[in-house]
């Protein structure tokens, strides 16, 4: 392996070990609402990217912002972007501070499989019999686990759905990933900021006073904006398969700490859900890296 498929390698490596320790992070502030928690993580990740961009240089943001201002369409993407991962970090903000850790993690195994499904009905890809035997096992484990418990796994589905929508909306954006991701940020900042100045004003005394909470709340822009930082370096350096594998790490420590740490609990119809899922998601990585084989013999 080169020098640089090893920087891709350990960069992608950190982002997924962030993103795996985020509950514990979420769970430190579980006293403050989750509305007030997520305007803090969108206001201090733009306050973040700030520094980013004027560190690595304005002038790729100038050229994105003029292109955003001559292509309205790509402008409407970006509005489009900024509201879906706003959807997942609140959902995702919730689930952790209300106990649904695993759903979090049943949500991230079932976003691979899902962006699959999207490229089939917005790209009009085709799939191995093999291929669709394993979302076929996905929909089924997800469908007992809704007969079983009674109700959809709403956290899931949504954690899911809405960020495999943001991936295929980025898909589509033509502009730097540095920029889109600050972008995203201000966009929705003016909200955030309305949201903590009119509806909940509690939480800005943990800042006045500068406490533990207070300064949780500004790092949480930094454990927002830098793994997706190093997630788009990595991105850039590793093949998909790789990059692919490596995602399945975060919601593998999701799932232990829920068990573990969180002492969530772990009956048949979560087993038969994360069974069903763990043999689609094995199954689809091994009719990919078969396909890949041929088609380098070809």
């Amino acid at each position: 392996m080169n020098d640089i498929n090893k920087k891709g390698l350990s960069t992608t490596l950190l982002c997924c070990l962030i993103w795996g320790l985020l509950p514990l992070y979420w769970a430190l502030l579980n006293q403050v609402s989750s509305f007030s928690v997520l305007s803090h993580r969108i206001i201090w990740s733009g306050v973040w990217m700030i520094f980013i961009i004027l560190a690595m240089g304005r002038q790729q943001l100038r050229i994105d912002i003029q292109h955003l201002r001559t292509h309205l369409s790509q402008f409407g993407l970006l509005l489009l972007a900024a509201a879906l991962i706003s959807v997942n970090w609140f959902t995702y903000i919730w689930a952790v501070t209300n106990q649904h850790v695993l759903d979090t993690s049943l949500g991230y195994y079932i976003n691979p499989l899902l962006n699959v499904l999207l490229g089939i009905v917005i790209y009009k890809e085709t799939l191995l019999w093999s291929q669709k035997l394993s979302m076929a096992i996905a929909v089924l484990g997800v469908s007992i686990m809704t007969y079983e418990l009674g109700s959809l796994p709403i956290v899931s589905i949504a954690l899911a759905v809405s960020f495999s929508l943001y991936g295929a909306v980025k898909k589509r954006l033509t502009i730097h990933p540095f920029s889109s991701i600050a972008l995203e940020a201000w966009l929705v900042t003016p909200i955030a900021l309305w949201y903590l100045a009119t509806i909940d004003t509690s939480s800005w005394v943990f800042l006045e006073n500068i406490t533990s909470t207070g300064l949780l709340l500004i790092g949480a822009g930094l454990t927002t904006s830098i793994p997706l930082i190093l997630f788009s370096y990595g991105a850039k350096l590793l093949p998909l398969n790789v990059l692919g594998f490596l995602q399945y790490l975060s919601p593998t420590m999701g799932f232990f700490l829920a068990i573990f740490y969180f002492g969530e609990s772990f009956g048949t119809a979560q087993l038969i859900a994360f069974g069903c899922i763990w043999v689609a998601l094995v199954l689809f990585s091994l009719s990919n890296r078969i396909t890949t084989r041929i088609n380098l013999k070809k």
